[in-house]
């Protein structure tokens, strides 16, 4: 009966240690991730900031794109 009790916690103990385990796992994962975006937004911020992209417009990401929405006639230059 000790045994069967002894077995019994030892098992419950196992799975919660388990449980434990997988939502630090998910913790740090989700942290990582978040980290990750947070230098990939930082530095593509301050490469767009460093190079030649602030000669136009920050809405066109292309020339052409930049020329096809200055032709709408509903453009306002003052804007």
């Amino acid at each position: 009966m000790i045994l069967a009790e002894a077995l019994d916690a030892l098992w419950s103990l196992g799975a919660a240690l388990l449980i434990w385990l997988a939502l630090i796992a998910t913790a740090a994962v989700l942290v990582l991730e978040a980290l990750a975006v947070g230098l990939y937004t930082a530095g593509r911020a301050a490469w767009r900031a460093l190079t030649s992209r602030t000669r136009r417009p920050s809405w066109a990401r292309t020339r052409s794109a930049a020329r096809r929405y200055a032709r709408r006639p509903d453009y306002d230059e003052a804007a």
